[in-house]
């Protein structure tokens, strides 16, 4: 793994431990202050989320809904700048047990993140930030 690798890994391990903790003041640690991300879970709604307080709302309406949520890293590519997680996720969403895999393309500047969002292809995740073949 290379170094630039390891540093994105290095956030994104931290990121989805902090979610899998229940820490928001930890996830919150890892994020811009500007952030701007999106859901699959609310893209329904075609919401944006933005800044600490979007995370705030978003952990409330995603991670919140969900009993038992466990958030589980499977691949990390990319750079410190930008990258690509390719995660599952766990838990019981209205007494029916739920299993996604999901693509999660990411920006960052100096450790933070600054830009996410959920993908449902390796592909479109790639694309979203430069980095597809």
């Amino acid at each position: 793994m290379s170094q630039e690798t390891a540093e994105v890994r290095a956030l994104v391990e931290a990121a989805y431990g902090a979610l899998n903790a229940d820490d928001l003041e930890g996830f919150l640690a890892l994020v811009a202050e500007d952030v701007e991300f999106t859901s699959m879970v609310a893209e329904a709604e075609g919401t944006t989320f933005r800044g600490h307080d979007g995370v705030r709302s978003w952990w409330e309406t995603v991670p919140g809904a969900f009993q038992d949520p466990r958030w589980e890293v499977l691949e990390v590519r990319g750079s410190p700048a930008r990258g690509v997680t390719t995660f599952r996720m766990t838990g019981t969403l209205g007494g029916v047990p739920v299993a996604q895999t999901m693509w999660q393309a990411v920006t960052a500047h100096d450790g933070k993140a600054t830009w996410w969002g959920f993908f449902r292809s390796e592909a479109e995740a790639l694309e979203a930030v430069g980095l597809s073949e």
